[in-house]
């Protein structure tokens, strides 16, 4: 299962209780036709460049893919074939008017699937206080290197938004010379660099500015967000418990925690484990969730727990909730690694459509249950987390929601 299929079975799995809708952003290759065999009536190119209204862009499942409209709730709308170069290269006014189409699409939840790679057509449609949903592969280690540097990456995007505060940035150059101005330096340097050479990690630079600056709101706040950002990850392919910790889970929280911060909370939302009819599916262009809906003469519990010796494994007490935010690398991954056998009882392990009921299950219950620590209600452009984050500073409060 690769990203775009995942996207698409994703939203499928939440549009059985919710109004859904799939925004294939991997312009260029537009890889969501290659897994639906629908006629497209109209793509993203008919609002961008058309004039029609995004929300009019949008397309279901036909009767013949669908005939008991069992994912009535799901729609999509597509990127163009082809290549379309202000589409792949989106301009600034272009991104502007794609984000506020976006916001007005009416729907309990949005799924993008972006396109491959770290660029700001990647990151401007990420959330700015959380990870997203990362999708990597235990037997890749590639992909989990790479799943560790978008984390990094859009932490790092949101620090640098704060520090583009003409607030911040008025009071620096009115004292170009104090301490002050000399450590949010550092800190601007650090970040647009991704690192000094040094080893040490983000935690190390806030640590030092706020020895130094004890009582600056700014440092205050950054940090709060620091400590508040979370990681939501789904394995992919997943084989088994030990290789997804060996393979995956310990080198991407080790990378994190060395290369950008151990404040940071991480969730894992599941798993789907490889199977051949996902391949079949994308080969015929009828989804695995919808192929599985029309498949199944019954409905049949998955086995839980087979083998003892396994069960014995699964028995370990949760870990006690700790009054400070920072961890140390040998109990984030002791968690992990009880999260991942208690998602095993819970989600058998056995078959996608289970994996997929279960990961649309913890997004319903994360979005249901907080403000911007899950996705994001709505985009953010830059401007507007500015205003969010410097309506914080003076006096100093504890981040809320909208």
């Amino acid at each position: 299962m690769g990203k775009t299929t995942f996207a698409l079975n994703f939203a499928l799995a939440l549009a059985k209780s919710n109004r859904t809708v799939l925004l294939d952003l991997d312009t260029g290759t537009s890889s969501l036709r290659n897994f639906l065999d629908v006629r497209i009536e109209r793509d993203l190119s008919h609002y961008l460049k058309q004039g029609a209204a995004l929300d009019g862009c949008r397309q279901g499942l036909p009767p013949a893919m669908d005939p008991e409209g069992a994912f009535a709730n799901f729609s999509f709308i597509a990127s163009p074939r082809g290549f379309v170069a202000d589409m792949v290269n989106f301009s600034p006014g272009v991104k502007a008017r794609l984000i506020d189409g976006i916001n007005g699409l009416q729907a309990d939840y949005l799924v993008v699937d972006l396109k491959a790679g770290l660029d700001h057509n990647v990151l401007d449609f990420l959330p700015l206080s959380n990870s997203g949903i990362l999708l990597f592969t235990p037997r890749l280690k590639a992909a989990t290197a790479s799943a560790a540097e978008m984390a990094k990456a859009v932490l790092f995007r949101m620090l640098d938004v704060m520090l583009s505060s003409p607030l911040l940035r008025e009071s620096l150059e009115a004292a170009p010379a104090d301490r002050r101005a000399a450590v949010f330096r550092r800190l601007d340097e650090f970040i647009a660099n991704g690192g000094d050479g040094s080893g040490r990690n983000l935690d190390d630079l806030l640590g030092e500015a706020a020895e130094q600056l004890p009582d600056d709101n700014v440092l205050r706040v950054m940090r709060y967000y620091v400590e508040n950002y979370k990681v939501y990850y789904v394995l992919n392919q997943f084989n088994s418990v030990a290789e997804s910790v060996e393979n995956a889970i310990k080198p991407f929280v080790e990378e994190i925690f060395r290369s950008a911060s151990a404040r940071l909370s991480f969730h894992n939302l599941g798993w789907v484990v490889e199977d051949e009819q996902v391949r079949r599916s994308g080969e015929t262009g009828v989804p695995y969730m919808v192929r599985r809906h029309y498949q199944k003469k019954q409905a049949v519990p998955a086995p839980v727990g087979e083998d003892d010796q396994l069960r014995a494994m699964f028995g370990l007490a949760p870990a006690r909730p700790r009054p400070e935010q920072k961890k140390d690398l040998a109990r984030e991954l002791s968690g992990q690694l009880d999260l991942l056998r208690r998602i095993y009882v819970f989600n058998a392990g056995k078959d996608p459509e289970t994996n997929l009921d279960f990961i649309a299950a913890r997004a319903r219950d994360l979005s249901a249950n907080s403000i911007h620590q899950f996705g994001m209600k709505r985009i953010f452009s830059a401007d507007e987390f500015l205003q969010r984050f410097q309506s914080q500073l003076r006096p100093f409060a504890a981040p809320g929601g909208d």
